[in-house]
């Protein structure tokens, strides 16, 4: 027996080794394992039950990626789709401990730690592959994630899908076509609304994070000129980047997030800045994601009037100025 166990052990090592630690009944049966020899391996610790008829190799916890890879592996033929395929594909928050997925057809009793949704299978040009795990595609899980997220969590994933320069607006609205009373397509749409006039920018914008991504398409709806994200600025000391320039009006937006910003080290370097810019000629306006939310039109109308007073005048604090120009504050 222990001939076969060792022979085992190598052919399944090396399945385990593709499948991120992963393996399951038929393999382990493919490998000359019997089912009591596979009994006795996991009485002993040697694999760990990962979901019905897929194990975990060994005694190396496994990541979320492992566990979607094993989700399929236990449903064959489904795909990895909604808050899951959201991570998968980057655009996810977190991947949820329970794996979703879309199975080809009703299957028997339910696997606990694996959700089924009963939503029309997605056609072949609607899902994909990530690292072998076949997932719904980024337009797919964008009308997916609508019928089972929010409105305020359904904008958020948007914007990380144009933080990380994926959004493709017109494609989720052929997916959202084929399938127009599915549910969340009226919220969807009123998300994708305002990223409509603005998608092609933000394929080719450079978001550092969500907040940035947050404010194009809402200079695009206060009727601004669209700026540029994340340039280099260069100012008597050296040489900065900045989240929002316009680069005509010499003006800079910065987004302010307290988790980056809150802290005294984080206050005093963005001081600091601020200072510099202000002493090259650059009009300087913060902006915290609070504002952005709740008080978009007194942000976007004091950036308008920046904007309009730069416009053709001479810039404060350039060689043809004299003092440096002070920064805007918003009204209380």
């Amino acid at each position: 027996m222990a001939e076969v166990s060792n022979r085992a052990t190598q052919r399944l090592g090396e399945i385990a080794r593709r499948q991120e630690g992963i393996v399951t009944t038929r393999q382990l049966r493919a490998a000359g394992l019997t089912d009591e020899a596979i009994s006795r391996w996991a009485s002993v610790g040697r694999i760990r039950p990962v979901f019905r008829t897929v194990f975990a190799l060994g005694h190396a916890p496994i990541g979320p990626r492992a566990r979607m890879r094993a989700a399929v592996l236990a449903c064959p033929g489904s795909v990895i789709s909604h808050r899951s395929a959201a991570a998968l594909l980057g655009i996810g928050e977190t991947a949820p401990v329970v794996v979703d997925l879309i199975p080809t057809v009703e299957r028997g009793r339910r696997i606990d730690g694996i959700k089924p949704h009963r939503v029309p299978f997605p056609g072949r040009p609607e899902w994909g592959y990530v690292r072998g795990i076949p997932v719904t595609g980024l337009a797919r899980t964008i009308v997916d994630l609508a019928g089972v997220q929010g409105e305020k969590a359904l904008r958020e994933s948007v914007e990380r899908a144009a933080t990380e320069r994926v959004l493709d607006v017109a494609r989720v609205d052929a997916v959202l076509a084929h399938s127009p009373r599915r549910r969340g397509a009226p919220c969807l749409r009123r998300v994708l609304g305002p990223w409509r006039p603005v998608s092609e920018t933000a394929n080719h914008a450079t978001f550092r994070s969500l907040f940035e991504a947050k404010l194009l398409p809402l200079v695009d709806a206060a009727g601004l000129p669209l700026p540029r994200f994340n340039v280099p600025v260069r100012t008597a000391e050296r040489t900065l980047e900045v989240d929002l320039l316009w680069e005509q009006e010499r003006f800079v937006v910065e987004a302010d997030s307290r988790k980056h910003h809150g802290i005294e080290v984080a206050f005093e370097r963005d001081h600091r800045r601020r200072r510099e810019l202000l002493a090259a000629g650059y009009g300087f306006l913060g902006v915290t994601w609070r504002e952005a939310e709740h008080e978009a039109e007194e942000v976007f109308n004091v950036i308008r009037q920046e904007l309009t007073k730069q416009e053709g005048t001479p810039i404060l604090g350039s060689p043809a100025g004299g003092a440096a120009k002070r920064g805007p504050t918003l009204p209380t």
